[in-house]
């Protein structure tokens, strides 16, 4: 039987922590700059954009609704999937209170149909924002081991607020994305595993995948390349942009994450899915302690560190132990 110890990770804590962190901290980077064009990002910060956290940085609901979807897994990651999304709706519900940081009319909306008390089957709306996306990369975390129900848990809790076949696609990608970089696979090596998990999905987020990763490889520059994937807005976009920026830099969380946040477009997102990903790759040391220093409330996300990494040895072992039969 194989021991605990050889079953996780040695550094698995400082990637959990390098994608609370990496996600935040990207956030926080891309917030002041959402809705400004790239003319106007230089503008106000100089020809290069847009480079430092500012002191007292808050993130936006890109941060704020992966937490709730955590705190749905915290609940109940073990249970059987509709007991899960049980919990993972009732979390959204209970959303609702918490400080408004920008949140999308479909995610808000969908909400409000859980509280109307419309069951999670049918609360979603037929939208291809990337509300789904920006909250998913935890599920990487929780479900590493268990790569078969990641990929159910990512399309169903996803489908709580976006039903649309390319916000579904984008899901399960973002979700197995963090997977993969907690595996130690390299950006360029994530191409064929993403394309798999979300064959016959979306064609619209296929073409999104396979045009990023062209136009990572060829010779234009970032700031030619990136306005051809599109703005980020829309689910396809948000991954795509993330992953070029991810596969340009792979070894350098800054740089990616500063590339993704000084476009034209949903800054924040796309940020905050990049600074995900090659965070759970490299681990919280790649994230700049000035950034981390720099977030207001950096304690919340501390606090989530021990319980989710319980979580994680949990749903393992249960894996383990029925794999093991």
């Amino acid at each position: 039987m194989t021991s605990e110890s050889s079953r996780v990770n040695p550094d698995i804590e400082s990637k959990l922590r390098g994608y609370l962190f990496g996600t935040a901290c990207a956030d926080a980077l891309g917030r002041p700059v959402e809705h400004l064009t790239l003319e106007q990002i230089k503008e106000k910060y100089g020809e290069q954009g847009i480079l430092e956290v500012p002191p007292g940085a808050f993130w936006t609901d890109d941060t704020q609704l992966m937490l709730v979807l955590a705190r749905g897994l915290l609940q109940g990651a073990e249970l059987e999937l509709s007991e899960l999304m049980d919990k993972i709706a009732g979390e959204l519900v209970l959303w609702l209170d918490e400080p408004d940081l920008g949140a999308g009319a479909t995610t808000r909306g969908a909400a409000l149909s859980l509280k109307d008390g419309i069951h999670w089957s049918e609360s979603g709306l037929n939208s291809k924002t990337c509300g789904s996306l920006m909250r998913i990369g935890i599920l990487g975390f929780i479900f590493r081991n268990d790569p078969e129900k990641l990929i159910r848990v990512a399309s169903l809790s996803g489908r709580i607020t976006h039903t649309h076949p390319t916000a579904d696609a984008a899901s399960v990608a973002g979700a197995h994305a963090v997977k993969l970089a907690l595996d130690g696979v390299a950006p360029e090596e994530m191409f064929l595993p993403l394309l798999r998990v979300t064959e016959g999905i979306s064609k619209e987020f296929t073409e999104a995948l396979k045009g990023s990763y062209d136009l990572a490889q060829s010779n234009l520059s970032d700031e030619e390349a990136l306005p051809k994937i599109g703005q980020g807005w829309y689910a396809d976009e948000t991954f795509a942009l993330a992953y070029f920026c991810i596969l340009r830099y792979p070894n350098n969380y800054k740089k990616a994450v500063q590339t993704a946040v000084n476009i034209t477009g949903d800054s924040d997102s796309v940020g905050s899915v990049a600074g995900g990903i090659l965070g759970a790759r490299l681990g919280i040391e790649a994230v700049p302690a000035s950034w981390i220093e720099a977030l207001k409330e950096k304690e919340i996300l501390e606090e989530m560190v021990a319980p989710l990494f319980k979580k994680y040895l949990q749903v393992s072992e249960n894996k383990f132990q029925v794999s093991e039969k």
